[in-house]
């Protein structure tokens, strides 16, 4: 039987085109046949690499205020269009909008892949993490534990979105953040810090990503990347 990670290196195969100085956009191929789409920057002898996951509707974009700062941190990063979203598209195949919860919780293959494709290109596993927002940060959750990742950062964690439930292992570090306006997602975070892996951030308002248009609360994140980043697990 062909195992995954061979699986992987026939699907990695990925388009270029670069997007500023440093960002190139790519393209790799789900094996359920869905072309995903992202924004990839490798920063010279990274240390590490995220992958970097939107919520519903939104789009690798999310993240274009973060990657630059990841990049300055010596972290390459990967952010993707999730299926049905933006670029990533399967001909003849339904947009988000008509996505049933399992086309939600198959979208997590394409978060898979992601980490395939750094693997790819040179990272490895205990040198990558997640960071994901609203629905993406219930995915993350999900391939963090199935792919041992070291560590992921949760902004906004549902306890379930769209059939994607929350998934928080004790072996992997975390970060959960929420602002106290956002009352679903604000609860589901205080009822995850009493694990010794857990730590909370706290932003003054926003959702997901949105919460990144804060300064304050961007600083204490990457403080804690920084910190987190440079760990390997035994």
């Amino acid at each position: 039987m062909i195992s995954l990670y061979a699986l992987a290196r026939v699907f990695l195969v990925a388009s270029w085109a670069v997007v500023g100085a440093k960002g190139h956009l790519i393209h790799f191929k789900t094996p359920d046949g869905w072309r995903i789409a992202g924004i990839y920057y490798a920063p010279p002898k990274a240390r590490g690499a995220v992958v970097l996951i939107h919520g519903v509707g939104a789009g690798f974009g999310e993240w274009d205020s973060l990657a630059p700062k990841l990049w300055k941190m010596g972290l390459g990063s990967l952010a993707i269009d999730l299926r049905g979203h933006g670029q990533s598209v399967l001909a003849g195949k339904k947009t988000w909008k008509e996505f049933s919860d399992s086309d939600w919780i198959s979208a997590q293959k394409d978060v898979e892949f992601a980490v395939r494709f750094l693997e790819h290109h040179g990272f490895k596993r205990e040198r990558i993490g997640l960071i994901g927002g609203s629905i993406g940060a219930n995915l993350a959750s999900r391939v963090a534990e199935k792919l041992r990742l070291p560590w992921e950062a949760l902004l906004s964690p549902g306890e379930e979105y769209r059939g994607v439930r929350l998934q928080i292992p004790q072996n992997i570090r975390v970060c959960v953040a929420a602002s106290p306006q956002d009352s679903y997602a604000f609860q589901t975070a205080l009822s995850l810090i009493t694990a010794p892996n857990v730590v909370f951030l706290q932003a003054s308002s926003g959702h997901g990503a949105q919460m990144l248009a804060h300064p304050g609360f961007v600083d204490r994140l990457l403080s804690w990347l920084s910190r987190n980043s440079a760990v390997i697990r035994n």
